[in-house]
């Protein structure tokens, strides 16, 4: 018998040896994913940590979806519930788009008209003509925003107002598609938002400086100058409106009598949008060149927390079906999902994104501007469920938040023939600070050698205790095993016996079960341990 033979069979018994003293020593939990789409999902488990993709963002299967030619340049997109259409403005053909959720173009509706009207400044609505034209010029009109009436009480329900950046108008469409009226504003409107608390729409104007505020009673009232006014934001439970001008990157919040009531502070090289989160009560930010969504918390005006998304977002729309945020990125085409509990959970490839984004609250539809090619794009959003984790996962994850474990060494089996590459271990520290390590399983083949399984034996003191969170990529419709094999880390044995006594140190020991037969809901005795 060779040498070559014979250290083989050394090695073989070696790890019989090592796989009895694993199964010996070591407690094993097993975790179980199934990928219910024909998309790669991230999933995180055990940690609440929003971390970032570990490669290439999620892709998303284009079936489905469906573009359709607009006028030119289309910019800001909204959608109608009253109508269940679609509406995006078109900066340079001077035009607003209507478009089904089937994707389908239902008509163009014409915003030019011969001349352009400006606002006095005296703050009481009163028009005057300038430069009157009959010569047709692209982008003489420049619509680049727009917004809905949401009041079912209103006799305006649905009806939609665009903000006119060159004529310095807005222009309002009724139901029918046909102009109801126009009123004047101050100089240069960009944005445009709708106020369900008071049923106003208020105009940020870059140039004058002003607020624009415009009720039923067609009158309009500018608020207190604003130099350099750019983008809106409205708290629809409160009223607040949220302004951020681009002279010092101010973000203030005025109160519906034009009070100025906080100030968020100051994002001088980013463009922002707003969307407020009806459930949670948060004010989203998203901040274009830092790559990141704010959340702010709208009693105190502070941001509660900052997270990464993708490259140069800059629109956020909410989705009522599911109660996520969705971001679009424009940078890296992609879209970013927030959960409400303040989380990341995927980044979505999309074919086209420029910088309209709308989801209909009828059914799950999403709609996209794109200006590079005139279109708008239309798709059908994932229902049911998208990725599950077994029931044991939720038992096991409570008591190691309670009882952290020390993981020794995992199995991973997956479904097909494809394995997981990569594990990402992210941990928050005191201050913060996310520290993240990519463990690679590329060369982490079974000892049987199975293409499918991976195993690794090094953790590097690894814990499983609620804070750590493992961050992978499933494929589509996949199902991936973990086998994990972990020491529990008894800390309430480590502590005095004085700290033994108190309560809360028990509970780090997990829940006694003769805690459960207790009638009088009460701890028992130290004793009884």
């Amino acid at each position: 018998m060779s040498r070559a033979t014979y250290t083989w069979l050394d090695k073989q018994a070696s790890l019989k040896r090592f796989y009895a003293q694993l199964q010996k020593e070591n407690d094993v939990v097993q975790v179980t994913v199934t990928n219910h789409t024909k998309d790669i999902r991230k999933v995180c488990l055990w940690g609440a940590i929003a971390c970032t993709p570990l490669t290439d963002p999620m892709f998303i299967n284009e079936e489905g979806t469906k573009s359709v030619v607009v006028d030119k340049q289309p910019q800001e997109l909204v959608y109608n519930v009253v109508t269940d259409l679609f509406y995006v403005v078109n900066q340079l053909g001077d035009s607003v788009s209507v478009v089904n959720p089937s994707g389908e173009l239902v008509t163009t509706i014409d915003l030019f008209q011969g001349n352009s009207q400006t606002d006095d400044g005296s703050g009481v609505g009163e028009r005057r003509t300038t430069n009157p034209t009959t010569l047709r010029v692209p982008g003489s009109v420049s619509p680049v925003a727009l917004a809905v009436n949401t009041s079912t009480n209103s006799v305006e329900y649905g009806v939609v107002a665009i903000a006119c950046s060159v004529s310095n108008e807005v222009v309002f469409i009724n139901q029918d598609f046909s102009i109801l009226r126009r009123e004047a504003v101050g100089n240069r409107p960009v944005d445009i938002v709708y106020n369900p608390v008071d049923q106003c729409y208020y105009t940020a104007n870059l140039v004058s400086g002003t607020i624009s505020k415009i009720c039923i009673n067609r009158r309009v009232n500018n608020l207190p100058l604003v130099p350099g006014a750019r983008t809106l934001g409205v708290d629809t439970d409160s009223g607040d409106l949220y302004i951020h001008n681009i002279v010092d990157g101010a973000i203030n919040v005025y109160d519906l009598q034009g009070n100025q009531k906080g100030s968020v502070g100051s994002v001088v090289a980013d463009i922002v949008s707003f969307q407020f989160h009806p459930v949670t009560k948060n004010m989203y930010m998203v901040l274009n060149n830092s790559n990141s969504v704010s959340i702010l918390d709208t009693l105190r005006f502070g941001a509660i927390t900052k997270l990464s998304v993708g490259k140069n977002p800059v629109a956020i729309a909410y989705n009522p079906h599911n109660g996520l945020m969705y971001v679009g990125n424009r940078g890296d085409q992609t879209f970013s999902r927030i959960s409400p509990k303040h989380q990341v959970i995927d980044t979505i490839k999309t074919e086209s994104f420029g910088l309209g984004l709308a989801i209909s609250s009828k059914e799950e539809i999403i709609g996209v501007s794109n200006s590079t090619d005139d279109t708008v794009s239309i798709s059908g959003l994932q229902s049911g469920p998208t990725v599950t984790v077994n029931e044991e996962y939720y038992e096991d994850r409570e008591d190691f938040q309670h009882n952290p474990a020390m993981v020794g060494h995992v199995k991973l089996v997956a479904s097909g023939e494809d394995r997981i590459n990569a594990l990402q271990i992210t941990e928050k520290s005191v201050t913060g600070t996310e520290i993240c390590k990519t463990i690679s399983l590329s060369n982490s083949q079974s000892p049987q050698n199975f293409a499918n399984v991976s195993e690794v034996f090094d953790f590097d003191g690894n814990l499983i205790d609620g804070h750590v969170t493992w961050c992978f990529k499933i494929n589509p419709l996949q199902q991936v095993s973990f086998l994990i094999y972990y020491n529990q880390i008894e800390m309430y044995n480590l502590l005095p016996e004085k700290s033994r006594i108190s309560t809360g140190v028990q509970m780090s020991k997990g829940i006694p079960v003769s805690w459960l037969d207790n009638p009088k809901d009460e701890p028992p005795n130290v004793t009884t341990y």
